[in-house]
């Protein structure tokens, strides 16, 4: 049986941990300033759509994010360990075989699970917002690469509605011209800019080069 690996994903985390507890602010948007208040570390979906860009120093935003009302928060961080601490049990509750990649990401082996990956997975999404008010998106795939990549699109498409399985997809390679090559994971800002220069701007590219095209590249 062929592998079948999850990433799961919480949705702009320490925005979504600072509405956790404040249903009021379920769909008010949202930025998390580090403890000097220097510049946005982390935006709600609804700061990401007022074009608000990561890193942007707070004195430059500041009457912006006042005419449009939104909530700035400094980042506390005893908070977002906490609530990572809480959505990884859930996850080790109903699959022992979780690897934890980073305070927000996991990866899980759904192969073999009971009524198939993807409904699976939306079960587990479920419960991982039920019981802790986090949303999380769920990319499925063969591999850990491609299920990071599922997962982009799984939280960037709203018609996956959060969930999102490359293997039962009819048409992959649009998902892989859809990824932007500065998305693949392992694919680091310089290495993209060179793959750009050369043509190769996204995924599908990537995927269909030759297997000799870096060592003619390297001459």
């Amino acid at each position: 049986m062929p592998k079948s690996y999850a990433l799961i994903d919480c949705n702009n985390f320490y925005a979504s941990c600072e509405r956790a507890f404040r249903p009021e602010m379920a769909e008010r948007p949202v930025v998390v300033l580090p403890n000097n208040d220097g510049c946005v570390i982390a935006r709600s979906g609804e700061a990401k759509a007022l074009g608000i860009a990561m890193g942007t120093p707070y004195f430059k935003c500041r009457r912006m994010l006042e005419r449009n009302g939104v909530a700035v928060f400094s980042s506390n961080y005893a908070l977002y360990g906490d609530m990572s601490a809480r959505v990884m049990r859930i996850l080790s509750r109903f699959c022992p075989e979780v690897e934890v990649y980073s305070i927000d990401e996991a990866f899980y082996d759904l192969t073999g699970v009971p009524g198939g990956a993807t409904t699976y997975a939306r079960r587990l999404r479920a419960t991982v917002l039920a019981w802790t008010g986090i949303p999380v998106s769920v990319g499925i795939a063969r591999t850990k690469t491609l299920a990071k990549l599922a997962n982009r699109f799984a939280k960037e498409q709203a018609r996956s509605r959060g969930v999102f399985d490359l293997d039962a997809s009819p048409a992959p390679d649009r998902v892989f011209g859809w990824t932007d090559i500065g998305d693949v994971w392992g694919i680091g800002p310089r290495h993209a800019k060179r793959l750009r220069a050369m043509g190769v701007d996204n995924a599908l590219k990537f995927r269909d080069l030759k297997r000799d095209w870096g060592q003619k590249k390297r001459g």
